[in-house]
């Protein structure tokens, strides 16, 4: 009988060592994709800052428009503009950094589409400016 349950615990030892490193494994990937997922949660925000911030300059050189008519009478406002531009999508970042921290979930496929088509969607926006920007330089 002691051979007996040397034996089981030998096994339950040796499963229990591989459920370990399989949960280290799991735990490196989600690391991993938490950090991926805050990095473009980061990548999304700065995007916007600079959009921002082009859109400003390209404005404040008197060639160039604001083409989004929701935006145009927030841009003749400094404060409701940083409210709109700059503050409001920092909570919204930040809230969403809490919801996947508090939530602990893993890798979302929504959650993945979503951040990349905002990063795309502004990254071509941020295309957009430098071309003008461009076209402003060429005027000189």
């Amino acid at each position: 009988m002691t051979e007996k349950a040397g034996l089981e615990k030998t096994v339950v030892f040796n499963l229990k060592s591989a459920n370990e490193s399989d949960v280290n494994n799991i735990g490196n990937e989600k690391g991993h994709e938490s950090r991926s997922f805050y990095y473009k949660l980061g990548l999304l925000y700065f995007l916007n800052i600079v959009d921002w911030i082009c859109t400003e300059a390209l404005i404040g050189s008197g060639h160039f428009v604001e083409a989004n008519p929701v935006m145009q009478p927030v841009l003749e406002n400094f404060w409701l503009t940083l409210l709109i531009k700059g503050i409001l999508p920092l909570v919204l970042v930040l809230g969403c950094a809490l919801i996947y921290k508090l939530a602990e979930i893993g890798r979302s496929k929504t959650a993945e589409m979503l951040l990349t088509v905002g990063i795309v969607s502004y990254a071509l926006v941020n295309l957009w400016h430098i071309f003008n920007f461009v076209l402003l330089f060429c005027r000189f």
